[in-house]
């Protein structure tokens, strides 16, 4: 065998490999690279970087990275995010946000275990919670779902699944206000490839996004879903808290989804 036909041969493919690979991409290669070893392929990856750095800047024209809309005719256009993506991507969210308020539910209960563990005058309380049968709280949702008119009117269980409720709000907000202030999107928004932004395309921002969730779910419960429904109708996709806050959830096209064209600036 010809070590140098190996050679040129491995040389092609990594030079195929830096031309569709995005510009992030390169980053990460030209940080993981042997440079003691492959100087050349460090000073290959540190051109084409730059060589991708001037492009950006001599082509404000060229749809930015995560351009919604690779094949639109208006450059930039945000395009409005689909009904059906919208509640993939709440319902990623939600489940994502339940196992974790779920994980804190279990750390609290076991913490509470532990300090009340068993004691030398008396059975532990977990002893005692099996022999008591059902606890109050799963008493009460049985109740509701039988249509039980004292649990319905047990204002005491009512103030804890309030504050259960209000618990699960602020978790919630801690982590979708941040995601989408800063990025647009949380977890499920990328997974369903949506992306929240003001009506002219532009980032939100931390107090647009803490606004649009203020007044998001009350809406939701005050207009028994019609708020959220409006985007059905709306031109815009926009639901009511999205005109109230000028916010528009709209289409982001995926890495693989983009022309390689466009990819490669990413």
């Amino acid at each position: 065998m010809n070590p140098c036909a190996d050679t040129n041969s491995e040389n092609d493919a990594y030079r195929k490999r830096v031309r569709s690979s995005s510009l992030s991409e390169l980053e990460d290669m030209y940080t993981h690279v042997d440079r003691g070893q492959y100087p050349d392929r460090a000073q290959k990856l540190r051109e084409e970087i730059g060589n991708r750095l001037t492009v950006l800047e001599d082509r404000p024209d060229r749809p930015v990275p995560n351009s919604p809309v690779p094949n639109s005719p208006v450059p930039n256009s945000p395009v409005p995010a689909g009904v059906i993506r919208r509640l993939w991507a709440s319902l990623i969210d939600h489940f994502i946000h339940l196992l974790i308020l779920g994980a804190l539910f279990l750390a609290g209960w076991s913490v509470l275990q532990l300090v009340s563990g068993p004691r030398s005058d008396g059975p532990s309380a977990a002893a005692v919670s099996a022999r008591r049968g059902p606890s109050t709280l799963q008493g009460f949702v049985s109740g509701l779902l039988a249509g039980d008119a004292a649990a319905w009117k047990n204002g005491e269980q009512w103030s804890r699944a309030g504050m259960v409720a209000l618990f699960f709000l602020i978790l919630k907000a801690l982590m979708v206000v941040p995601a989408w202030g800063r990025a647009g999107n949380t977890p499920g928004m990328r997974e369903a490839g949506i992306r929240l932004a003001r009506g002219n395309g532009e980032p939100v921002g931390v107090k647009r996004a803490l606004a649009r969730f203020c007044v998001q779910y009350p809406l939701f419960w005050l207009t028994l879903g019609i708020s959220t429904l409006w985007m059905i109708r709306d031109k815009r996709k926009q639901a009511l808290h999205d005109r109230l806050t000028d916010t528009c959830v709209i289409r982001e096209y995926r890495t693989w989804e983009k022309r390689n064209e466009d990819r490669v600036f990413d």
